[in-house]
């Protein structure tokens, strides 16, 4: 409960303090990452958009308003991830194939091309100028930058546990909608980049910068489903030419459908621990029964066998299968806990497994002796 009061404090102080914009992908903000979505899954994204756009004074008023929209996303072969956009005038199509696995030392990188088949048909369209009102043509429409056709790219991403925190980098190059045309953004030529930091499990915050603007954005999970809102041009803020008074609010629910899929989105963040995490911790999974106490110096997590009779220090108590937990085990983080539970569990099964055997072995004696 004090995790989901936290998250509702959150969403309400961005969406008091900053401009929130539409998704352009289903992974980050308007920035992709690496991680394509596994075979036979699929997820879909509706959001509600409100748009109030004063700045620049071009902009056609009938865009302004609520525009709602939705993206979904089809991943093939665990390497290709298919995207759909439809919605503010607008469709498009974005294509990522993922070329590097990421391991614990190797980002993973994707190539990509987003907005396939975009209607808005010209490179460099935020030099585009109002044109009269028989040839629209997108030339006003209030996001036609983001909108901008077949614009490629190649992303790396990698996740790592810093500090009992979970975190992804990501890192990128593209042209067309990845680039500015404004002194700042020339500096950077294109290039984006984007760090998502989870505090505790389920929710995320999430910072990047398009290749013009500064964004923000946080999100919750919910078993497959997902709530996100995202903050757009941050910089806009600190302006007093006309530009701060502009809104731009989206609220996004995501449902995920991977009954049928084998793997995930993002390789499992709990093999990617840093030794500082991890520092002077051992598991230990005793095959043979045993009475004793922790081992002491460098083993400070023992998972014992189910049998094992541990004698707690300074006490007559005994605890069978009992699974030792030093103040190093409690920093851990959330993860890496879960994964020494599934080594617990791993444990009991084997046991299971051996006794089966043995009372086989048992019955196979009694058949064979003579009647």
């Amino acid at each position: 409960m004090k995790r989901v009061i936290l998250s509702v404090i959150v969403l309400a102080a961005m969406l008091s303090i900053a401009e929130a914009a539409p998704f352009q992908t289903l992974g980050m903000l308007r920035t992709p990452d690496a991680y394509v979505l596994p075979h036979k899954a699929a997820e879909i994204l509706l959001v509600g958009y409100y748009r109030d756009v004063a700045r620049p004074t071009y902009v056609n008023p009938d865009q302004n308003g609520f525009v709602p929209y939705g993206m979904l996303g089809v991943g093939i072969l665990d390497r290709v991830e298919l995207g759909f956009f439809g919605g503010d005038e607008v469709y498009y199509m974005n294509l990522k194939f993922k070329l590097i696995q990421e391991t614990t030392k190797i980002p993973q990188v994707s190539v990509g091309i987003d907005n396939l088949f975009s209607p808005v048909n010209r490179h460099r369209a935020q030099d585009w100028t109002p044109t009269t009102a028989l040839d629209w043509n997108y030339s006003d429409h209030p996001d036609k930058t983001d909108y901008e056709y077949y614009s490629p790219y190649i992303v790396g991403s990698k996740q790592a546990v810093i500090g009992g925190l979970s975190w992804m980098f990501n890192l990128g190059f593209g042209t067309n909608r990845f680039t500015g045309q404004v002194p700042r953004s020339r500096i950077f030529n294109g290039t984006f980049a984007s760090v998502e930091l989870s505090p505790f499990r389920d929710f995320a915050i999430q910072g990047e910068f398009s290749g013009h603007d500064f964004n923000a954005g946080i999100k919750y999970s919910y078993k497959n489903f997902g709530i996100k809102i995202g903050a757009q041009s941050l910089e806009d803020l600190t302006k007093n030419n006309g530009y701060e008074e502009n809104l731009r609010v989206a609220f996004g629910l995501s449902y995920l459908f991977d009954k049928y899929a084998t793997s995930k989105r993002r390789p499992d963040l709990r093999q990617f621990a840093m030794d500082q995490d991890i520092d002077d911790i051992e598991v230990a999974v005793v095959d043979e029964p045993l009475v004793g106490t922790p081992a002491s110096g460098d083993i400070e997590v023992a998972v014992i066998d189910p049998e094992v009779t541990l004698v707690t220090p300074g006490t007559t108590i005994q605890t069978p299968g009992a699974v030792v937990q030093t103040g190093a085990y409690r920093e851990l983080s959330p993860e890496v806990k879960e994964l020494l539970a599934d080594l617990k569990k791993l444990s009991d099964e084997r046991q299971k497994a051996q006794q089966a055997l043995i009372d086989l072995r048992k019955w196979l004696e009694e058949l064979k002796k003579p009647k």
